[in-house]
């Protein structure tokens, strides 16, 4: 009963930051937008829990996984991991947002990511998590650089296989972890925007 509990709590709790910032733009405006460019990269203070891209980055350099959190903390890791999921989330907003905004004003979106945490497959059989991401999104007109509407603490969260079982068919048949969190963050993005 209690991890029931603790896990709808986990569930609320990133669901909740979603709904405290309007979309104060008026729909005729957003209709206009179209998307010129996407620019994302690492608030300050930045954390990334993403054992996946420790471990290829240690697989690239020849290292075994073992040893896949000390490659990681090297500066050259963490630029590898850091550029890596820019570019994920780069594509995943360039897609979603291209098939909601055919206007003729062009907008640039910032992304400013704050937090991602991708739940190991030891940490959900143990006690369970889900896969997290927090982002201040900023909405700026191009040409004067005047902010149109800013989404500061926007966070989303992918759904994971929960216990052996669900670790086992997560990692079977569904699409890698890092790239769902950051479709479903960029989906939820464009809906907050274009209110669908």
């Amino acid at each position: 009963m209690l991890s029931r509990f603790m896990l709808l709590a986990c569930l609320a709790l990133p669901l909740a930051a979603c709904v405290t910032v309007s979309n104060t733009l008026p729909m005729e405006e957003v209709a206009t937008f179209r998307v010129a460019e996407v620019k994302v990269g690492f608030a300050q203070g930045a954390r990334v829990n993403w054992g996946d891209g420790e471990r290829a980055f240690a697989a690239s350099k020849g290292a075994p996984a073992t040893e896949s959190d000390v490659y990681a903390k090297t500066p050259e890791g963490q630029a590898y991991i850091r550029n890596t999921i820019t570019s994920k989330v780069k594509g995943a907003m360039e897609r979603h947002l291209s098939a909601g905004l055919n206007g003729s004003r062009p907008v640039r979106v910032e992304v400013a990511i704050k937090e991602i945490t991708i739940a190991s497959a030891i940490q959900r059989i143990l006690i369970g998590g889900q896969h997290t991401m927090s982002a201040d999104v900023t909405l700026v007109d191009p040409k004067t650089g005047a902010v149109l509407v800013a989404f500061p603490g926007q966070a989303s969260m992918a759904m994971a296989g929960q216990g052996v079982a669900g670790a086992i068919l997560d990692q079977a048949f569904l699409p890698d972890r890092v790239d769902r969190v950051v479709d479903s963050y960029a989906s939820q993005y464009r809906n907050w925007l274009v209110r669908a």
